[in-house]
Order: C-alpha cells, then sequence, then structure tokens
C-alpha cells in the first residue's frame, strides 16, 4: 500500500542548483499541465452547454401544463409532430406545445366566426362547461 504523503512543512530549496536544461524542461512540464487544465476546462464547460441545449430541445427543462383541447365545431382534432389531440380531450404537455395547441384552437375560432358572419369575439364568451365525475367534459361546443 502506497504510503500518503503528510501536510507539513516545505523545505527551502535552493533551485539555483538546477541547470538550463532542467528548468526548460520544468517550465515546459508547467505549461503542458497547465494547458490540459485548460482544455479539460473548455471541454466540462462545452459538455454542460450542449447538456443544457439536449434538455431543452427534448422538453426536460420544460414545465408540463394541463390543456383541454377547445375546438370550432367544424375541427375534431388537431395533429401535432405526428401526435393526434382530439376535440375535448385534456392532456398534459410541455408549455411549448400547449402555445401551439392555444394557437391552432384559436385559428379553428376565428376561421368559424368569418364563416359564421360573425365578429372574431363572438365566440370567446364562457361556455357553462361542466366536468362529469368520469372527468369527461360536458357542453363543450360554444354557444
Amino acid at each position: 500500500m502506497a504510503q500518503e504523503k503528510k501536510p507539513g512543512r516545505k523545505a527551502i530549496v535552493d533551485t539555483s542548483i538546477l541547470g538550463e536544461k532542467d528548468i526548460e524542461a520544468l517550465r515546459l512540464k508547467a505549461k503542458t499541465k497547465v494547458e490540459a487544465e485548460r482544455v479539460a476546462a473548455a471541454k466540462a464547460q462545452l459538455l454542460e452547454q450542449f447538456e443544457a441545449e439536449e434538455r431543452q430541445q427534448s422538453g426536460l427543462d420544460e414545465p408540463l401544463v394541463s390543456i383541454t383541447i377547445d375546438l370550432a365545431p367544424y375541427a375534431d382534432r388537431l395533429m401535432l409532430d405526428g401526435v393526434v389531440y382530439f376535440q375535448g380531450q385534456t392532456k398534459t404537455v410541455r408549455s411549448s406545445v400547449a402555445d401551439v395547441i392555444n394557437e391552432m384552437s384559436a385559428a379553428t375560432w376565428k376561421h368559424q366566426s368569418i364563416v359564421d358572419g360573425k365578429s372574431e369575439n363572438f365566440y370567446r364568451q364562457s361556455r357553462s362547461q361542466a366536468v362529469t365525475p368520469a372527468g369527461v367534459i360536458s357542453n363543450i361546443l360554444r354557444a
């Protein structure tokens, strides 16, 4: 078993006993060691940055929100990134996905108001929805 060095007082040594070659070799060794530390620190920093980017892209850093799909009567579903979201379903999704779903839903209601010849705010009124004990939303259609 290797002996551990005990921390203690360092002896004062006369460095003038080293020749120019030894001093240059030690200077090169120190430079190489410091450069290796700099490279390791740069790699660690980049790894941390890339991990954060991957977490964000995969949705691990993004909060989850619950959203109820609320579409105009002519639409029964949305498809986003190959995932189908049906009218009236409540889903837990990443906040960025919820933003897109809300935007798509608003577009269906805007289109419905244009088709019906009503103002854009006509369909933005409360709908008096109720949730049954089974978790089903009733009265999902607006006015």
